[in-house]
């Protein structure tokens, strides 16, 4: 009986401390691609490769974002990632998860932002710029070819 007890104690022990600790590994991995790109292209080179344009829902995964851009070659690059209000403007969407950007939810857009400029920026791209501008979203026009874009993947 005491040998039934220990295993069973072992067991939970085990399962409590695998997800506690599976908790906090992130479920996503970012890439950023330097590969001169507009959004549709970016688009279709993540779907190929079994991932999505990157869907930013939390100030954790802002992080994981600005970190796979620092690990590029370029600093200061431009990047697209999978938002976008084409469907209805005003309205934006991950189009990788096909969820909407609701009120409440993470935004980390630059001050006076999405503002639509010349009336056709329907993309959103996060550049990687110093200090307090670093790693905030703008709208821009998803046919421009920007300096990336930004995968998501499973982890």
């Amino acid at each position: 009986m005491a040998v039934k007890f220990i295993l069973l104690t072992v067991c939970v022990a085990f399962f409590a401390i695998n997800g506690i600790e599976g908790a906090t590994v992130p479920r996503t991995k970012y890439l950023a691609v330097l590969q001169p790109s507009t959004f549709f292209e970016a688009w279709q080179e993540c779907n190929s490769k079994n991932g999505h344009l990157a869907s930013i829902e939390s100030r954790q995964e802002q992080l994981l974002v600005e970190e796979a851009m620092s690990k590029t070659r370029n600093p200061t690059a431009v990047y697209f990632i999978g938002g976008t209000d084409l469907g209805r403007r005003g309205r934006w969407v991950w189009i990788g998860l096909n969820q909407a950007l609701e009120d409440g939810t993470y935004t980390n857009f630059y001050p006076g932002e999405p503002n639509n400029l010349g009336g056709d920026q329907d993309c959103l791209s996060i550049g990687n710029w110093q200090g307090y501008s670093r790693g905030k979203w703008d709208d821009t026009e998803c046919f421009k070819k920007l300096d990336g874009y930004i995968c998501a993947f499973r982890a």
